[in-house]
């Protein structure tokens, strides 16, 4: 069982949605193993901390967070486009869409793509859970 930290932010609470998808044993295993720090930050929006450490799984927000294994720059579009399979992961990093800091972590990489972007990848498959209808006329 992973623990996940409650969020305070809008960002976090939307990745703790995606992190908390999945409770396969593979997964379990990724998570446990990972003990790295994940800085995402979604262009236009603020830089959220992702701490994987044992079976937890914290956050952090803020502008001058600097402790980090590895960085994953992109804007919204770019992560909706991943997340419907619209683009993969390899041809957004050579348009520069995802910009990555930490790159010579090639095993980091790999395990956080697995972690987040598969996982990613089933949540907008399954939108039963998390589906938000748009412009819909609520009061």
């Amino acid at each position: 069982m992973i623990n996940i930290e409650k969020p305070e932010d809008l960002l976090s609470v939307a990745l703790k949605n995606i992190l908390s998808y999945r409770n396969d044993k593979e997964y379990l295993d990724l998570v446990k193993s990972f003990n790295k720090s994940v800085l995402i930050e979604l262009e236009k929006f603020y830089p959220v901390l992702v701490s994987f450490k044992d079976n937890n799984i914290a956050f952090k927000i803020g502008k001058n967070l600097k402790d980090y294994d590895l960085k994953v720059k992109m804007d919204l579009h770019t992560l909706l486009d991943l997340a419907y399979e619209r683009i993969g992961v390899i041809k957004a990093f050579l348009t520069r869409k995802i910009k990555i800091k930490g790159m010579y972590k090639l095993g980091s990489i790999l395990r956080f793509q697995k972690i987040f972007l598969d996982t990613l990848k089933m949540v907008a498959a399954d939108p039963n859970q998390y589906y938000f209808k748009m412009n819909q006329n609520t009061r």
